[in-house]
């Protein structure tokens, strides 16, 4: 295995954006289009939490925020950030996500 000379890699890609500023070089465009995710409701929420068997606390603890995030969460007056409603959505699909993560 070939180790690899980062800076000499960083200075290559200035050396390349530099020459497509100028026009010397086309770089290559990759469009990606975001996904949307399903709607998460309240009931989905408590939904996965109760399949789970775990308190507000504990299930707050798992996701890593407060106690009273979950619970607007819960009651509809506030909905979770994508990355979080990510988290509930894969639990939903996958209960074992939680102990995949706390196996990092």
């Amino acid at each position: 295995m070939t180790e690899r000379n980062i800076a000499a890699e960083v200075l290559e890609g200035l050396r390349e954006v530099r020459e497509h500023r100028v026009g010397k070089r086309t770089l290559k465009t990759v469009r990606v289009e975001p996904r949307t995710l399903p709607q998460l409701t309240p009931e989905a929420i408590r939904g996965v939490r109760h399949r789970l068997d775990v308190s507000r606390a504990v299930f707050a603890h798992m996701i890593r925020v407060p106690v009273r995030t979950v619970e607007r969460w819960e009651q509809g007056r506030s909905t979770p950030p994508e990355s979080a409603a990510a988290l509930i959505l894969m639990t939903q699909k996958y209960p074992d996500t939680f102990e995949r993560l706390g196996s990092l």
